[in-house]
């Protein structure tokens, strides 16, 4: 969602490197997932799914759990509609999403660790649940971490964002 709400840096990057990986023919499948999916967390204001995060032990965990089982839900309702080129990412943006919520009411500090934390353990958890070939989802993993330690990817894209921010 193009970092639609996120303010950690490293969380937009990460969420805009993800949403490329999303095929053209699902993007919009993917901006229905997650759109759904942060109304789903929000729905009960602060007695909502995001709002108990406040009161996490392990934010990271949390946060991964949380957005997998929104995800779970939203695809139980569509009856197995949701194509996994959609879903897989839009789980991911729900839980940089959730990761930027913790680190708003100050609970984590989100670094490379914390999210090279979170994507291992997003990987582990999801992979089992949707019998998705391991291989298939490091490679997209791969390219997003990748492409966030690459400090001259890095700089190109920050004057690339910095250049559209200018032209609207």
């Amino acid at each position: 969602m193009t970092g639609l709400l996120i303010q950690n840096t490293l969380l937009k990057q990460a969420e805009d490197r993800v949403e490329k990986t999303v095929p053209p023919a699902q993007r919009d499948n993917y901006l229905k997932i997650v759109v759904a999916g942060m109304k789903y967390a929000m729905h009960k204001g602060q007695d909502g799914l995001l709002a108990s995060l406040r009161d996490s032990k392990d934010p990271v965990s949390d946060s991964v759990k949380g957005a997998i089982a929104i995800v779970g839900v939203l695809r139980g309702n569509a009856k197995g509609t949701m194509p996994l080129e959609a879903m897989i990412p839009a789980a991911m943006s729900l839980m940089f999403h959730a990761l930027d919520f913790t680190e708003k009411m100050k609970l984590l500090t989100v670094t490379e660790a914390e999210l090279d934390k979170a994507t291992h353990m997003f990987m582990d958890t999801i992979l089992p649940l949707l019998n998705v070939p391991k291989a298939k989802l490091d490679e997209s993993m791969n390219q997003v971490h990748d492409f966030v330690r690459d400090p001259d990817k890095m700089a190109k894209y920050r004057g690339q964002q910095n250049g559209a921010a200018k032209l609207g």
